[in-house]
């Protein structure tokens, strides 16, 4: 439960933090004004200009933010305020910007404080006729594709540093750098690159105002391009854009329509898609002839549509859905949680009192000769029910022996549960299999010793063990005939649980040199350990060789065993290995010659008392049993060596130590 209350307490603290960043926001917005922008360029253009070209009659005010002069009316302390006032201003395409205090450039201008220039009042008194004009323009042309690709995806994946344009041709979008007056100029251009590109040709339009000027007596014409944008023309497969007046230079228009398209993008990446569409449509009145913002705009009709056709809930923010999943998860576990406890609980209390019924009665049977199988111990009809009745008589029959075992057998037999427990041998599980084992065992059933024998190498412990003591209990013939047939580890666990069983069982013990040929180490180790648990005397010569086996345990329990057998024939071996033996087994060969105190070890042992201290505690000692040396050999060294050795006398004499 602590963690659903951990849980429960993160989501507060993610609540917590968002309303404290929108508090966050909130006093950072308070630093800043808002105001409606209706242009924006690189460079800076009067203000009367502006105001006059967009019929405002609002004063317009100029702040330079980020590299660029933007163009604003209206002041308003928050956004909602300057929401609410943009539909009173007459200018497609305006949208509501945040200004920071200290970034505004200059003060509001209206177009009454400002004169008209002089020339385009002479111009605006002009008779204009237009004719036109068409040029050859040669180009290096990068890529082609047939879907529309932004230019500036195309000059970033090619690596070129100029501006990348298109026009389209044949259904192909064809992109292109550069503008040369020859196509030896153009290829002059590509043999310096590294780009792969060939030169072709555009041929572009241009539109010439020719004005007459009737104040003149000569009647003089004089000529001037009013404006002059630049169009692929038809052979270039691109629409004409249909001419339409603009007081602002081509310049200009370029600079206006790059901005939109940026801010356009920007709010379109942000999902704020109407006033994104409202950009790209101010952009493409710009330039008609702009394929790209055609398709933004189709994108985010598509997108609105389908917005609009999704039921109200999907518009809940992705954060809001984490979080209710993430309850409802919660929910979920916790109540599945209460309920499988609750359930368990229940069994458990139930389990309690059918244990506690099962008891009675088998008691009652067993100590109550004239009293009949009991009628709740037939009705034992599902696995859980019998199950509980197999753990009372088998913990019954494991404190019980004689006469009252045989009826408790006689039972567990007429209840049929011989055949639970031979069921539970064939399940695939091995915890199951292993309890079947077990169950068998322990009531002498010796129907499956093929399947427990099969076991009997299995790379589960637990189930290799268990089918190792049943072979123990119901080979009645030959208890330990197991031990040919392992071919896995031995392990000194499974070894201690055999002992034990044999102990508690009074099974009968093989000659356990019957064994001393097997290829299985662990299998000879423990052969030699109930040789010695068992003294069976009768193989210390089988067990000479293993003095100078190649295994250092098998020799060291060798060493061990016959020091334990307490034959005297092992001396002259011990004596003729001690310096071929590591410090550890010379310890034990020491340990063992004490055990068999005999004269002819008395100048062996001498020699021993050498500079390691534990050797000499040991020599020392069993220089101590030999009855012809004993106390006074040792009170002799006591008076004659080195300190070292005298305080191995001294405690050797010392009385308080316990010698073996």
């Amino acid at each position: 439960m602590k963690y659903y209350v951990r849980f429960l307490w993160v989501i507060f603290l993610l609540l917590w933090s968002n309303h404290a960043l929108k508090s966050l926001s909130t006093g950072f917005q308070a630093q800043s004004v808002y105001k409606i922008q209706v242009a924006s360029f690189l460079s800076e253009y009067p203000a009367a200009d502006i105001q006059k070209e967009l019929d405002l009659q609002i004063p317009l005010s100029i702040h330079y933010i980020n590299g660029r002069y933007k163009y604003c009316v209206g002041e308003y302390a928050t956004f909602e305020e300057a929401a609410a006032d943009l539909p009173n201003v007459p200018v497609s395409g305006a949208y509501v910007v945040r200004i920071p205090q200290s970034q505004v450039k200059a003060k509001p201008v209206t177009a009454q404080t400002t004169e008209v220039n002089a020339e385009q009042q002479a111009v605006s008194q002009q008779t204009i006729k237009t004719q036109k004009v068409t040029d050859t323009i040669y180009v290096i042309q990068i890529a082609a594709s047939k879907v529309f690709i932004q230019p500036d995806n195309i000059r970033r994946k090619v690596g070129v540093a100029n501006q990348v344009k298109y026009f389209t041709r044949d259904g192909w979008y064809k992109y292109y750098f550069g503008r040369f007056n020859s196509s030896d100029e153009a290829a002059s251009k590509l043999s310096q690159l590294v780009v792969k590109g060939f030169v072709t040709y555009i041929t572009e339009t241009r539109e010439v105002a020719v004005a007459t000027q009737p104040e003149k007596a000569t009647g003089e014409i004089a000529t001037k391009t009013l404006q002059t944008q630049q169009k692929p023309s038809d052979t270039t497969g691109v629409a004409r854009q249909e001419q339409r007046a603009y007081p602002l230079s081509k310049t200009g228009i370029q600079e206006l329509y790059s901005l939109k398209i940026h801010d356009a993008d920007s709010l379109f990446n942000l999902d704020q898609l109407l006033v994104a569409r409202k950009l790209y449509r101010e952009a493409l009145v710009l330039s008609p002839e702009k394929n790209y913002p055609k398709e933004q705009i189709k994108e985010i009709d598509s997108r609105l549509k389908t917005q609009k056709s999704r039921p109200l809930f999907s518009r809940i923010p992705t954060i809001t859905y984490i979080i209710l999943v993430i309850i409802l998860i919660m929910i979920v576990v916790l109540i599945i949680t209460l309920i499988l406890r609750t359930r368990r609980q229940r069994r458990e209390r139930h389990d309690q009192v059918l244990r506690q019924e099962y008891q009675d009665s088998v008691t009652e049977y067993l100590f109550d000769e004239k009293a009949g199988k009991p009628a709740n111990l037939q009705q034992a009809d599902s696995s859980q029910k019998k199950q509980i009745l197999i753990d009372e008589i088998m913990q019954l029959y494991a404190n019980l022996s004689g006469e009252i075992s045989n009826r408790l057998r006689e039972l567990y037999m007429e209840l049929g549960l011989d055949n639970e427990s031979v069921k539970k041998t064939k399940s695939p599980q091995w915890h199951v299999k292993a309890k079947g084992f077990r169950e068998l065992a322990q009531m002498n059933i010796k129907t499956v010793n093929e399947e427990i024998e099969r076991c009997l190498n299995s790379s589960n412990d637990v189930l290799r063990m268990e089918a190792q003591l049943a072979m123990v209990r119901l080979n009645y013939e030959d208890p330990f005939s197991f031990l040919d047939k392992l071919e896995k580890p031995f392990t000194s666990w499974e070894q201690l649980h055999v002992y034990e069983m044999i102990q508690r069982y009074q099974i009968p013990v093989p000659d356990f040199t019957r064994w001393f040929n097997t290829g299985n180490i662990t299998v000879l180790i423990f052969c030699i350990r109930m040789i010695r648990a068992f003294k069976q005397s009768q193989a210390y010569e089988r067990l000479l060789p293993l003095l100078t086996h190649a295994n250092d345990e098998i020799r060291e329990e060798a060493i061990i065993t016959l020091g334990e057998l307490r034959n005297d024939a092992a001396l002259p071996i011990f004596r003729e290995r001690y310096v071929h033996e590591s410090e550890k087994n010379k310890v034990l060969i020491l340990q063992s010659m004490s055990k068999i105190p005999d004269e002819s070890n008395i100048e062996f042992l001498r020699s021993v008392l050498e500079p390691s201290n534990k050797l000499r505690i040991e020599a020392a000692d069993a220089l101590a049993r030999i009855e012809s040396f004993g106390v006074r050999g040792i009170e002799t060294i006591l008076k004659r060596s080195d300190e070292d050795l005298q305080a191995v006398a001294r405690h050797i004499l010392d009385s308080k130590i316990h010698r073996r």
